[in-house]
């Protein structure tokens, strides 16, 4: 059964993921990804999400998919129960997790069970295709492709940061633009999507 949590913003959801990780997992072990970061200037949610993760008495194993070997790769997010992906460049993080491997090998853990925590760009690939943040995420971070298929985990779109400060012009284009094209759910920072099999809840 799926178990995702997708946030916009993740240290903002403090509150919600504290009272979901009560009634999911009693192994605090997370396979932490900050990929989609990588090719940002801004990157200050990357070490607030290992803050929370920290506070609340999870065992931590940042993975850099562009670095380590495809048996790390495969032993970390093994022996790990939550699958983190911090936000960032969405189209960055696409290829990384195909070039890596560690994209197939994802999507046969939550199948197997382990819970999927996104951030930001780390919930816009929960999406079936990425194309539609092209609005908000800079698609020249990745060699360009002629389609950008996502995890497809939901039948919905993450839109994040939903009338935030910084994103909420390109929310708005993305949520008048592809309406007719997707399910799109804005996502504001403060708000998670939690889906639990085929039930889907945001809070």
């Amino acid at each position: 059964m799926k178990q995702l949590f997708l946030s916009a913003s993740f240290v903002n959801a403090k509150k919600q993921f504290t009272e979901y990780i009560k009634t999911v997992s009693q192994e605090k072990t997370v396979t932490f990804i900050p990929a989609a970061s990588l090719v940002e200037e801004v990157t200050f949610y990357v070490d607030d999400a290992l803050a929370l993760f920290k506070e609340l008495g999870f065992v931590i194993d940042i993975l850099d998919l562009t670095v380590a070997a495809p048996e790390e790769i495969a032993t970390t997010l093994q022996k790990n129960n939550f699958i983190y992906i911090s936000g960032g460049n969405t189209f960055y993080l696409l290829d990384v997790l195909k070039k890596s491997g560690a994209f197939a090998l994802i999507l046969q853990h939550i199948a197997d069970g382990k819970i999927y925590v996104g951030e930001s760009a780390g919930s816009v690939i929960a999406a079936a295709s990425i194309d539609y943040i092209a609005e908000m995420d800079d698609k020249s971070k990745a060699p360009i492709a002629s389609s950008y298929p996502g995890l497809n985990l939901v039948p919905f779109a993450i839109v994040p940061h939903y009338q935030a400060e910084y994103f909420a012009e390109s929310a708005e284009t993305i949520l008048h633009k592809y309406q007719a094209d997707y399910a799109l759910i804005p996502l504001k920072n403060e708000q998670v999507m939690i889906v639990d099999g085929a039930h889907t809840e945001i809070r």
